[in-house]
């Protein structure tokens, strides 16, 4: 079994959270059905939404999207296979360029007792022990009188499919969490940050049950991760991103181009990584197998190490090196 380390907020949390759960027996109990929402973020998604959403077709009832200024193929590919999909599919559109609002959005449109924070390159698990069904009978089980905060874990990609980070292999990534009328998204640093009453109990799932895509995604949506944080202070200055990044280049970057912006940030924050190995990890979940066989992108080593990618001009490797 993979051990994942927690960090120390999150340890601090969990052990803090059995004393403070006592306490629930004096709050109202919140009655939803005892069934699973999943509220899901969509910008510029068309590569992996399709896979991420039947992946998960026998363990939620209903599924949130929340489409936010898609211009790719996005809503094309969810259209595409919404007749396969066995739960009660919402696509609905909020333009703010304000993730906490997008967030607050699609929790209010959520109608089950478990919500599930699922990301657009979350790919689950369909079979054997890891099978997500599993994960949905668990919570299921749950007592439905306690309110939950589960940790989940997950193998996140760096690079490409065949990679993981250093030190980084696995994540604690999402939020399955039960329902509460205080519940809300705010900014907490530069980061976004759901804010759970103090007598949630906290559980850690120790098995796996889903992968992350992570940085194994184009060279566009490596820079846009980057910048993504920091633009969100400067809004009102600049409404598009690309604005953002354009006077960023100029002021802190030297007059970088976007790409070799990008190119710089890969080395900086995904490398070093190391070989994704079926026999410490376990196999690729089953509706990722085409993209292993045909990948679009692919880690290049040099020197024995890894260096570049398939999908980064040499001109641009020759000025950020």
């Amino acid at each position: 079994m993979i051990k994942h380390k927690y960090t120390l907020r999150q340890n601090i949390k969990f052990i803090i959270s059995y004393p403070a759960s006592l306490f629930q027996f004096l709050i109202p109990n919140v009655k939803r059905e005892n069934g699973i929402s999943i509220m899901i973020r969509v910008r510029d998604e068309e590569e992996w939404i399709a896979k991420s959403l039947l992946s998960i077709n026998k363990f939620a009832d209903e599924v949130i999207i929340v489409n936010n200024n898609s211009i790719d193929r996005t809503l094309d590919e969810i259209e595409k296979i919404r007749k396969k999909l066995r739960f009660k599919l919402i696509v609905v559109n909020e333009i703010s360029n304000d993730i906490c609002k997008v967030s607050n959005y699609a929790l209010a449109l959520t109608s089950y007792r478990w919500i599930f924070r699922w990301d657009s390159d979350f790919i689950a698990y369909t079979s054997e022990e890891r099978n997500i069904k599993n994960l949905r009978e668990y919570l299921l089980k749950l007592n439905i009188k306690k309110h939950y905060l589960i940790y989940p874990i997950t193998i996140s990609f760096a690079g490409d499919l065949f990679h993981v980070k250093n030190g980084s292999e696995t994540n604690s990534e999402g939020y399955i969490h039960t329902w509460h009328p205080s519940l809300k998204y705010i900014k907490k640093g530069k980061y976004e940050y759901i804010k759970f009453p103090f007598f949630y109990k906290i559980k850690r799932l120790k098995q796996i049950f889903f992968v992350h895509i992570g940085s194994a995604k184009p060279l566009r949506k490596i820079l846009y991760r980057f910048f993504w944080l920091y633009w969100q202070f400067q809004l009102d200055k600049f409404p598009e991103i690309d604005q953002f990044i354009k006077q960023e280049s100029l002021e802190k970057w030297n007059c970088l181009n976007p790409e070799e912006i990008a190119v710089k940030e890969f080395r900086r924050l995904i490398l070093p990584i190391r070989e994704f190995k079926k026999s410490e990890f376990g196999d690729y979940p089953e509706l990722m197998k085409d993209a292993i066989k045909k990948p679009k992108l692919k880690v290049i080593y040099k020197d024995g190490k890894p260096f570049s990618r398939n999908d980064f001009k040499e001109d641009i490797i020759r000025k950020s090196t």
